[in-house]
């Protein structure tokens, strides 16, 4: 019942491939074709597993660490973070695009073992820790039956 996205890299950027929006009577919004900053989403953290820092350092502007409130994230903080996202094989981040949603994205991986896609959900911030926990082994279960292994 929750808005649900299918996101890739595409120019440096996380591309909405594919959202259905969820069952909620407040749904929450995304739009397919839409690209956003990699820094803002828990999809970018996992998209980038993997990468070279120099090469994430090329990819992220300094534009793309300014969240749409005005803070500013450290390029050094979101390296950690995708390596955290990485070793964990799912990611949740909060209140970054929105005060109100928080996202939670497992990683589709190429037969290369390369993070090819993301699937992800948007909820509400005040999901409960069950809840999201419950989601996250939901998406890393769906991840994997789109992943392809060899």
């Amino acid at each position: 019942g929750e808005t649900s996205e299918l996101c890739m890299l595409q120019s440096g950027r996380y591309t909405i491939v594919h959202a259905s929006p969820g069952t909620r009577p407040f749904r929450i919004s995304s739009a397919t074709g839409l690209q956003i900053p990699l820094p803002w989403t828990a999809s970018g953290r996992l998209l980038l597993a993997g990468f070279e820092r120099a090469v994430i350092e090329d990819m992220v502007s300094e534009d793309d660490l300014v969240l749409p409130d005005g803070r500013r994230l450290l390029l050094d903080d979101f390296i950690e973070d995708i390596a955290t996202a990485e070793a964990a094989g799912y990611c949740v981040t909060s209140g970054l695009v929105d005060a109100y949603t928080k996202c939670l994205a497992a990683p589709v991986f190429s037969a290369a073992g390369k993070v090819e896609a993301t699937i992800c959900l948007v909820v509400p911030i005040d999901t409960s820790e069950e809840k999201t926990g419950d989601l996250i082994a939901l998406l890393r279960e769906r991840a994997a039956r789109l992943s392809i292994t060899g």
